[in-house]
Formats: C-alpha cells, sequence, structure tokens
C-alpha cells in the first residue's frame, strides 16, 4: 500500500483542513491569502497544499479551521478483517517508536461499519499488533497529549487515513475561562465577523455577547493577532520531522505583524455574571484594550455612531415558551429599526418562528451550524428614514436639506 507522505517527505503535500459548516469560503480565502497552493473546497473543509512550513503558519494562523489533517493512504475494506489488516500492512514505524504514544480518532459514514468507536479501536489494535509482532512489544495510548494522532475517515468502503497535525481543534485558542461551559465556538464567532463584511474603522457590537467571543475574535481579526498566539502545543510538535528553528521563525514573523491600531469594539450583555467571564476572557487575550465590555440590556443600547454592524446571537427558544421567545425577536427588531438606522445588522437563530417575528426582510441568509444546531445567519440593511429616500440620492438631497 502506498503512502502519500511520511516524516522523510520533503516539499509540498497535500493537506486537508476542516471547518464548520458554511465557512469553507471564509476558510479557502484565508488559506489562499496565507500562501497555499491548489486551494479547492469542500463539504466541511478545504484541500490545500503546502510544505511543513504551511501547515506550522496554517495551525498557528488560521481563524476558521478546526483540524489541519495531512492523508497519508487510502484503501478498501467492508469487513472488520479487512480494516484490521489495511491498518496492520502499513509502515508504522516510520511515524512513530516503541517509546512514543498513540491516538486514533474515527468517523464513518457506511454500512459496513456503523460505530466509530468500534472502528478507533480496530485501528489502533492493526497499529499496535504490528508493533508487538515486529519487536515483541507495543507502543502505549495517551488520549491527552499523543506522540501520533491519526484521524480516520470512513465513506462506504473507502477508508482515508490521515495524521492530525492539530491534536486539540482550534477553535481552542487557550483564552478562555469557560471552558466547562458550551458558548459558541471561537472558529464559528470568527466566521461569522468575517461573513457580517465588518472592517476595522468600523464600529462592531456584539449587542447579546455571552463569553465575549464574537468581540475577541473580531479584534483578532483586526490586529492580525494570529489564533494560535494563546497556545503552546500542537500535535506537530511531538512528529519525528518536526522542525523547532522553523516554527519558531513562523511564529516570530506572525507576532511580528500584530497591529496595534484604533478599533471599536463593543461587547454587551445583561447578565453581570456572563460579562464578568466576557471581561476576563478579553484580559486573557490582550484584547481588553480593544474590546468595551458593557452592562445593560441590548434594548437600552443606545450606538454613538450612525454606521457599524451588530451582531446578535440571541436564545433560540430551546428553553423559553414560544410566544415569549417570539416577543423577544419582535422587540429586537424594533430596537434595529428605532435606534440602528444606517449599520448593517446580522442575526444568527435556529428558530424559523422567530426569525419571522423581527420584522424585517433579510438580505441575505447564510446556512450556518451552531454546535447541532442547524441555523439561519441573516443581514439586515437598516435604513435612517426611507428607504426610497436613500435609493434615490435626488430624493436623499430633498429630506437632509
Amino acid at each position: 500500500m502506498k503512502l502519500n507522505y511520511d516524516f522523510s517527505h520533503t516539499g509540498n503535500f497535500e493537506m486537508k483542513v476542516t471547518t464548520f459548516f458554511g465557512l469553507e469560503e471564509i476558510l479557502a480565502q484565508e488559506l489562499v491569502k496565507l500562501g497555499g497552493q491548489n486551494v479547492e473546497a469542500f463539504t466541511r473543509g478545504v484541500s490545500v497544499t503546502g510544505d511543513l512550513g504551511f501547515l506550522y503558519k496554517a495551525n498557528l494562523c488560521l481563524h476558521t479551521a478546526l483540524k489541519v489533517l495531512v492523508p497519508i493512504t487510502k484503501f478498501k475494506a467492508s469487513t472488520e478483517i479487512e480494516l484490521y489488516e489495511g491498518i496492520k500492512q502499513l509502515p508504522w514505524e516510520d511515524f512513530m517508536g516503541l517509546e512514543d504514544t498513540l491516538m486514533v480518532e474515527g468517523v464513518t459514514n457506511s454500512d459496513f461499519f456503523s460505530h466509530s468507536l468500534f472502528v478507533s479501536q480496530k485501528i489502533k489494535d492493526g497499529i499496535v499488533d504490528r508493533f508487538r509482532e515486529k519487536t515483541g512489544k507495543r507502543p502505549d495510548v495517551d488520549l491527552l497529549r499523543p506522540t501520533l494522532k491519526v484521524y480516520a475517515h470512513i465513506f462506504k468502503d473507502e477508508v482515508s487515513l490521515h495524521l492530525d497535525s492539530s491534536g486539540d481543534p482550534l477553535y481552542k485558542r487557550g483564552y478562555r475561562s469557560d471552558i466547562n461551559e458550551a458558548p459558541m465556538k471561537e472558529v464559528l464567532a470568527a466566521g461569522l465577523v468575517k461573513l457580517s463584511g465588518w472592517e476595522r474603522h468600523h464600529l462592531l457590537i456584539d449587542g447579546m455577547c455571552g463569553a465575549g467571543t464574537i468581540g475577541i475574535e473580531a479584534a483578532l481579526w483586526a490586529n492580525n493577532i494570529p489564533p494560535g498566539y494563546y497556545r503552546n502545543d500542537f500535535n506537530f510538535m511531538r512528529w519525528r520531522n518536526f522542525d523547532e528553528t522553523v516554527y519558531e521563525t513562523i511564529f516570530e514573523s506572525s507576532v511580528n505583524r500584530i497591529k496595534e491600531d484604533k478599533v471599536e469594539i463593543i461587547a454587551n450583555d445583561i447578565d453581570g455574571f456572563t460579562l464578568k467571564k466576557a471581561i476576563q476572557n478579553t484580559r486573557n487575550a490582550k484584547v481588553d484594550d480593544v474590546v468595551k465590555c458593557t452592562e445593560q440590556s441590548f434594548f437600552d443600547l443606545m450606538p454613538d455612531r450612525k454606521a457599524g454592524v451588530v451582531i446578535l446571537n440571541p436564545p433560540y427558544g430551546e428553553r423559553l415558551p414560544v410566544a415569549e421567545i417570539e416577543g423577544m425577536y419582535k422587540e429586537i427588531g424594533n430596537k434595529l429599526k428605532k435606534d440602528f438606522g444606517g449599520f448593517t445588522a446580522w442575526i444568527i437563530s435556529s428558530s424559523p418562528e422567530a426569525i419571522k417575528s423581527i420584522g424585517l426582510r433579510p438580505t441575505r441568509k447564510i446556512q450556518i451550524f451552531n454546535g447541532s444546531l442547524e441555523c439561519r445567519y441573516l443581514k439586515f440593511e437598516l435604513y435612517s428614514g426611507s428607504r426610497k429616500a436613500v435609493k434615490n440620492p435626488d430624493t436623499m438631497t430633498k429630506y437632509t436639506k
């Protein structure tokens, strides 16, 4: 069985960079800007070609990536035995030794293999049994910081094997103190900011900020702060071919591009306890000089600008009665119309009924997932005065004289 990649490989090779559904084009744009070649989007990911240094840079600098995977081979298997034997014949000793540790993550979409945990276990058995037959010993498993993390994807009867260069998902930036809770993932927050079209010279308001993730991710974008800046561990750092000198050069180069421009970002929440977490997270991310945290109801918030972008992640209705959630969304629409003329508003929600209650017509709808919830990310152009006046400059002159 032919390997597409091994640790003696030099030059360019293929990588698969994964992301959330709906963020593929944003991620592709990031990869092109980063210098990737042969960039091509697919569902929940983008393929790209680059060298080892590019792999380091992708892990360190991508805002909307979840994992950077290196494909090593594919083969066919429709039975447990075929899977096991296919794994066992691969030269795993080229990637790790007995002193190294192993972790396998399996994902399956197949009638032949219905359980991902079973797939992971069988692949792990094939790897360690190869070592046992050749040396009489086997490497250990480490589920926290393995030397080698293998990612396997089975679609029908095709087994695709990858090396996971990231380790922990890249949304685990390292700046958030509320890690035991499940607010919006950083990668999704970064994607929402980028999809909104917000630019650093405009005001950005996250009106219901929770842990402050949207505002923080906007600050990272605006000031060229690499999202991996806060992490000191990627799985590629334990690979045999890790080049620390190259990584340090890339890290220093990325840090040297950090800007300190004046940016106006407001992260607002009505709940004082929640806002304290947001404040702590902005401090951890070292963007507390950029993100201003305010404690008040969104419905009391009054912008001091006549234009900007407002992003809202309101409750979706899982824990509130239908009438109550629809009433809240109606109030949101009224507030936007009354006090945010000249702004562009974006709202993410999984509740179609609540969305209808906003009372505004979206100019763009994007399908996206927040965790397991299928959502719509909606754009609303908010006009000052008559919409017709904005469309007709001559009429607008008449109204403003």
